[in-house]
C-alpha cells in the first residue's frame, strides 16, 4: 500500500514559477528573433533552399512557428 500524498500549491510559489516561464519563453524569443536574422542574411541558390532553411530553422524552435510559403513559378 503506498502512502497518501498531500500536494499544497502557495500563490507565492505559483507566482514565482509564472515568472520563470515568462523568462525562458523571453530568453527563447530573443534566441529565436537572432537565428531568424542570421538566416534572413544568409543568400541561397534557390526559393526552395530558402525554403527548407526556413524550415529546418523552424523545426529547432519549440515554442515558435515560421510562417513558409514557398512556390515555383
Amino acid at each position: 500500500m503506498g502512502q497518501p500524498s498531500l500536494v499544497i500549491e502557495s500563490e507565492a510559489r505559483k507566482e514565482s514559477d509564472l515568472k520563470q516561464l515568462e523568462k525562458r519563453l523571453t530568453k527563447k524569443y530573443t534566441q529565436a528573433q537572432s537565428q531568424l536574422r542570421k538566416l534572413c542574411q544568409q543568400e541561397f541558390a534557390c526559393g526552395e533552399d530558402a525554403f527548407n532553411a526556413a524550415k529546418l530553422l523552424e523545426s529547432q524552435l519549440p515554442f515558435h512557428q515560421l510562417a513558409c510559403k514557398y512556390s515555383s513559378y
